[in-house]
């Protein structure tokens, strides 16, 4: 480890309690780190300054700064931008992973500074308990990226920028410690310190410099990384000693909460309780009585006591912490739903709404993030922004967590009774998390409902913890690794978009796939088709039905009966050309596309964000996150819009740019289409109106799209919006079809077209009224009927039976033979027919007590219609096309009852 420790006066030294290697000045015996340590800065600052958040980022950035570090802007909290492995960003290091961190490309600058709020859920279940664990905390990350031609500075130097900067701010050196370990992660690993002052971790310095290779073994890797993780939040908690690190970064959110919540607090507790919260981790206890019991027992309380005065400030901190992560959240473009990261907003909203419930508050979450943003728009104004969006959401939300709790009580309630019917007596935690994952039922409700029906549940408490840690990563597809042996194919379609035709040189075969040197085929990706079309081999012509890329190597699949001799061809010069007007149908697509999501950012807002695209010759769509259903109004001035970027003919500018440049200049708007891999990336800018890295094929001006004509939007998944449209003489061909539809139906009514709406809804009245008088007077009927077979019954020994033939078609049927065997209706059984070869059997209560299965009778007796049947034990109907046997099979039930009982 670090020879800068040394030089620092720094000696190694082994912890008593846990048994950890660490280095410090002073003379001590235990590590600095919680449980080891116990927080000794709470009320007793370890600075004689204090440090609010913006200030201590502030002062941060700044030293960095004067340290030759350049400061760069914080990166969204939606990780899927540049990534596809993780929704969240949960670290200053996940800026620049993967493309940064594999070496592919340059850092934004090295070594560069970074104040990035980041987002953990993995211990979702501590916060407000602990006093240090947050959702959403700010890590400020010095980073340095070393290659073999530039060695900017590795561990001495990172030892020293630390020491310098916790001295900096005013701790004692005398009371630093640096814990040896080790990190793990995304694919890297290394060794680290954990830097600690009375009993808080304030910072990690990791060292990346091996890859984790499969089965566990390292493997060093060129590019050698300084990651740096300074708890920004922590700073500010020591320097001030409040009793929480919450009270320390937003305070004044705090103080509003408590008065909103008519908390009343018992300072000294609190304060006692913070003192040894640092033993609370529910990530490794999650029995939190015992946990309780533990604190009580060191502050000579009852657990009752402890919870009475710990529980609604603890609930206060939970509010004030997982709205701070909202806010970050929803401003950066995470539409609450019920998958990927949507999903993980969905948790800490009503993780929220249930703690505010807790303290009886009677605002909404939609006042509450009104508060917390009004205090985060000082420092971030993106958040001020976006603020109006912010409370569309979560108003939206509010609305359905409560449908969704009123629904989910009668699902748990038959839940309960199914598992009692099973003989089972609690509730499995399986269960509680299906519940909560498909249905949204918090695990609080459904205790609430098993304790009123006399069930026992019992819920972890780190249960949120354990439905976060199954969220938080994208689950990669599994593909099988094909290696091909043959050059990249050089994709000529890029630099002549108008050629048609091409010759290249035949390289060999993969299975029924021909492989050039280079090609004009466009093979599929981005959500575009392949280009189809022939190649021609000695004078003959071999239809080729698909193009796809295979690495670097483009594949022309042709049908296997067209595979010709590999002896004859290979390395022979062969010509090709595409089918030009699916080409150019795909492109008018293509570019189409990008107009329709700038157009839906201008009018639904920035949030808009492509979740998924496909185009097509004649229709393609482009699924949009959005939080509620697109209306028509809004459909109607995004396609409007739409055609006036149309009509601006302006150019379509296509360039490759360095990935890092390219984020420079148009920062992550690029990846609108979706993550883009490689270190240089193709740049499709229409100027003022839209920016993204794609692959596919454009026009060369927005004008020779056509017209854009949208054909109808619906909602595919929780928070996406699927738009579908067509372009050019696909969209003329949509609207002819749509004049087709309306002609047509405004000649069914002999009425002009501008008359059509109005005879529509005049003919609907209508046509309800005569429906509720048709029901009215089949009711009437009805009851004329029942009256008629009322004195039809038979005894059957215990049972009133009634056998009856009439004329009502099977739902009228079905009711009369409900109402009949009720418990307050005339009949045990009764077995009914039409006219149709329709039967309908039903038993009533104490028919069904006595063994009688109406379901296994008119099965049997529906046979004789030639048909079949089956049903309820209390209601079963059957059907067939023998209409004149329906006596017969009404005798034939009337039997089999007998032959029963």
């Amino acid at each position: 480890m670090s020879h800068q420790l040394e030089e620092l006066g720094y000696k190694k030294k082994k912890c008593v309690t846990c048994g950890n290697d660490f280095w410090s000045i002073n003379d001590r015996h235990t590590c600095g780190d919680a449980p080891c340590d116990k927080y000794e800065f709470i009320g007793n600052p370890a600075t004689k300054k204090k440090y609010d958040l913006y200030q201590i980022q502030k002062t941060f950035q700044e030293f960095f700064q004067k340290n030759e570090h350049t400061p760069i802007k914080r990166y969204p909290v939606l990780a899927k931008r540049w990534r596809d492995d993780v929704f969240l960003v949960g670290a200053s290091i996940y800026n620049f992973q993967p493309w940064v961190s594999s070496g592919m490309v340059e850092p934004p600058a090295n070594p560069l500074v970074v104040a990035q709020p980041s987002i953990r859920l993995n211990d979702v279940d501590n916060v407000g308990r602990t006093g240090r664990h947050m959702t959403c905390f700010t890590m400020g990350g010095h980073h340095a990226f070393n290659t073999p031609d530039n060695q900017v500075y590795w561990e001495d130097e990172t030892v020293k920028y630390c020491h310098d900067f916790i001295k900096h701010v005013g701790i004692n050196p005398d009371e630093i410690t640096f814990i040896e370990s080790w990190w793990e992660g995304g694919g890297n690993a290394g060794p680290c310190y954990e830097i600690c002052v009375r009993g808080v971790e304030l910072a990690t310095l990791v060292f990346i410099q091996y890859r984790t290779l499969p089965g566990g073994k390292k493997e060093e890797i060129p590019l050698k990384i300084v990651d740096t993780g300074y708890g920004l939040e922590r700073f500010a908690w020591i320097s001030q000693g409040t009793p929480t690190a919450y009270d320390a970064s937003f305070g004044p959110i705090i103080d509003q909460l408590k008065d909103l919540a008519s908390v009343d607090v018992d300072k000294q507790i609190l304060a006692e309780n913070a003192q040894v919260a640092g033993m609370m981790d529910i990530e490794t206890f999650a029995d939190l009585r015992s946990l309780r019991k533990q604190v009580a027992n060191r502050l000579g309380l009852s657990v009752e006591e402890l919870e009475k005065s710990a529980e609604p400030m603890e609930a206060v901190y939970v509010v004030a912490d997982h709205t701070r992560c909202l806010a970050f959240m929803l401003a950066d473009g995470v539409i609450p739903s019920n998958v990927k990261e949507g999903y993980l907003a969905r948790l800490v909203l009503r993780r929220t709404i249930r703690f505010m419930q807790e303290l009886n508050m009677r605002e909404s979450l939609s006042d509450i993030m009104n508060i917390q943003a009004d205090f985060l728009s000082s420092h971030y104004p993106e958040i001020r922004k976006h603020q109006d969006h912010i409370h569309n959401i979560i108003s939206l939300e509010e609305k359905r967590y409560t449908k969704t709790a009123s629904k989910g009580k009668n699902l748990v309630k038959k839940s309960i009774k199914h598992l009692k019917k099973e003989n089972k007596d609690e509730i499995p935690l399986e269960m509680l998390i299906k519940l909560y994952d498909s249905q949204g039922i918090p695990p609080e409700t459904i205790k609430e409902i098993a304790e009123s029906m006399d069930f026992s549940v019992s819920v972890p408490d780190n249960f949120y913890t354990l439905v976060a840690n199954e969220h938080e990563e994208e689950v990669p597809e599994e593909t099988v690794r094909v290696e091909l042996n043959y050059p990249p194919t050089r994709l000529l379609f890029y630099d002549e978009f108008d050629k048609t035709s091409f010759q290249a040189k035949f390289l060999g075969l993969y299975e029924n796939n021909i492989i050039l040197d280079q090609t004009i085929f466009y093979p599929e990706g981005g959500g575009q088709p392949s280009d189809t079309g022939f190649i021609e081999i000695e004078g003959e012509k071999i239809r080729v039905k698909h193009a796809q890329k295979l690495d670097e190597v483009v594949l022309h699949q042709i049908s296997p009966e067209d595979i010709p001799s590999l002896d004859k061809l290979t390395g022979k010069e062969i010509k090709g050309g595409i089918n030009w007007e699916r080409r150019m149908a795909l492109a008018r697509n293509h570019t189409a596309t990008h107009l329709i999501v700038a157009a839906a950012r201008k009018v639904l807002g920035d949030h808009i964000w492509q979740a998924g695209a496909q185009k097509g010759v004649k229709r393609s769509r482009i699924d949009l996150s959005h939080y509620k259903r697109i209306t028509t109004d809004e459909v109607n001035q995004i396609e409007k819009l739409a055609n006036q970027y149309v009509m601006l003919n302006s150019q379509v500018n296509i360039s490759w740019m360095n990935r890092t440049a390219a984020e420079k200049k148009y920062g992550f708007i690029l990846y609108q289409g979706g993550v883009v891999p490689g270190s240089s990336i193709r740049v499709i800018d229409i100027p003022g109106v839209d920016v993204q890295a794609c692959a596919g094929t454009h026009m060369n001006q927005t004008g020779d799209i056509g017209i854009i004509k949208i054909n109808k939007t619906e909602r595919v998944q929780d928070g996406v919006e699927r738009v579908d449209f067509s372009a050019g003489e696909a969209a003329v061909e949509s609207m002819q079809q749509n004049d087709y539809y309306l002609r047509s139906s405004a000649e069914v009514f002999k009425v002009n077209l501008d008359q059509l709406p109005k005879t529509c809804d005049r003919f609907f009245t209508e046509w309800k009224a005569f429906k509720n008088e048709i029901n009215r007077l089949k009711q009437e009927m009805a009851a004329l009927k029942m009256e008629n077979i009322l004195g039809k019954a038979e005894k059957l020994g215990m049972f009133q039976v009634l056998k009856y033939q009439l004329e009502a078609d099977l739902p009228e049927m079905q009711k009369m033979a409900l109402d009949l065997t009720r418990e307050e209706g005339n009949f045990d059984v009764v077995f009914l027919g039409n006219m149709d070869g329709k039967i309908v059997g039903s038993a009533s209560k104490k028919a069904q007590e006595s063994g009688v299965k109406i379901n296994e009778i008119i099965k049997e007796a529906a046979t004789l219609l030639g048909g079949g049947g089956g049903g309820r034990p209390n209601l079963a109907q059957g059907a067939g096309p023998k209409t004149d046997k329906m006596n017969e099979a009404l005798d034939s039930a009337f039997e089999s009852l007998e032959n029963k009982i």
